[in-house]
């Protein structure tokens, strides 16, 4: 079973947090999630895809870098607008 508890706050500059949980809340292991809400204006498609690259194994059976997709996806895109 899965207990949900939400709660809201200010990420200080030292990026440390310290949360004080209900008593409802049982003693042992937990997952925390940090969500954070980007404005409109943050996002952006070059954003979402580097994301995604970011996400993507640092080793491959290929051998191709990260740096190596961004290039050909620039020089695709590039080809596009023409």
């Amino acid at each position: 079973m899965q207990v949900y508890y939400e709660i809201e706050t200010d990420i200080p500059i030292d990026h440390q947090l310290h949360l004080q949980l209900p008593d409802t809340i049982p003693a042992g292991r937990a997952k925390i999630a940090v969500i954070d809400e980007l404005d409109d204006a943050k996002v952006t498609k070059q954003s979402l895809m580097t994301e995604f690259l970011n996400s993507l194994p640092i080793t491959n059976t290929q051998g191709v870098s990260v740096e190596k997709i961004q290039s050909y996806m620039t020089e695709e895109r590039a080809s596009w607008e023409n």
